[in-house]
């Protein structure tokens, strides 16, 4: 779990229109969208501040609202997670040990979306599961090496 501060100092409409721009979340229509919105957490972490360490087991997943993240095993950088990005789908949906650190590479702010928050969504819109199948896609083609 992020050891950044969380706080609630975002409106409702502004953490809907970050997760507009998240592909996992670009779908989903306003309403329910405001609804996960309003039941994420959102975290400030400072540069070089660890939001993921790996081998932890958990079951959120983050969105990048502003700032830019790092995906690291061991020394070996995998992938950076800009503004509009996400970090963690696959642990949202099945909680197993973390396969890498990610940590900021600039102050960062993150909306925390939590396992059961994600399982209603994907229940109630199943066209969600595209998104999160080519983010999964996404991820595992960034981290292949060419």
């Amino acid at each position: 779990m992020a050891q950044g501060q969380t706080r609630v100092t975002m409106p409702t409409i502004d953490r809907v229109l970050a997760l507009h721009l998240v592909p996992l979340f670009a779908g989903v229509p306003g309403r329910t969208l405001a609804a996960v919105a309003a039941s994420a957490t959102e975290v400030e972490v400072a540069a070089d501040e660890v939001v993921i360490a790996q081998g932890t087991v958990e079951d959120h997943l983050f969105a990048v609202v502003s700032g830019r993240l790092v995906a690291r095993d061991g020394d070996r950088v995998l992938r950076e997670i800009p503004a509009g990005g996400s970090v963690g789908e696959l642990a949202a949906l099945v909680p197993e040990p973390r396969s890498a650190t990610v940590s900021a590479l600039v102050p960062s702010v993150l909306l925390r979306i939590d396992r059961p928050v994600l399982e209603e969504l994907l229940t109630d819109h199943p066209e969600l599961a595209r998104g999160v199948i080519a983010s999964l896609v996404r991820m595992i083609r960034d981290s292949t090496p060419s």
